[in-house]
């Protein structure tokens, strides 16, 4: 009965190693030196929807266009020089003049942007004299006299 037995354990022995042989001789997939490529992106351009996300203040896409209607009297265009423009000095440097408009030195033929009231007007330079200064806003000229007193 011994050697029944122990025979019996030498089987099983024998079994269990057999099978875990058999498990543990599997050999993993071989995995690829080369790394996986990135996902691509997709860009959808299209002109009729949104604006160009790179460049959104670029005026080479046609903006999309609305059923709306604006009215003249809603939106009144400024016409004229607005009153709100001062000219707080003038400076002669040799022989090149410059004019202080609202805080900002300008020369003969120079251009800024100036935020009056919440709008912004472009304000061109047209010519600085001794006393006054001529300015231009949309097309239209004017010329602005040196406060009193400077």
């Amino acid at each position: 009965m011994k050697s029944f037995l122990l025979t019996a354990g030498y089987c099983a022995l024998a079994l269990t190693w057999a099978t875990g042989a058999a498990f543990g001789a599997a050999k993993p997939a071989p995995v690829s030196k080369e790394p996986a490529a990135p996902p691509k992106s997709v860009f959808i351009n299209d002109p009729a929807v949104g604006k160009d996300p790179f460049f959104p203040k670029s005026t080479r896409r046609p903006l999309p266009v609305t059923n709306m209607i604006v009215l003249a009297s809603q939106n009144p265009v400024p016409t004229g020089v607005p009153e709100d423009i001062v000219i707080k000095g003038i400076n002669l440097l040799k022989s090149r003049r410059l004019a202080i408009i609202n805080n900002v030195t300008l020369a003969q033929g120079e251009e800024c942007d100036l935020k009056l009231k919440g709008k912004t007007v472009r304000v061109r330079c047209v010519e600085v004299k001794d006393k006054s200064v001529v300015v231009s806003v949309g097309g239209v000229s004017k010329e602005i006299a040196l406060r009193p007193g400077l």
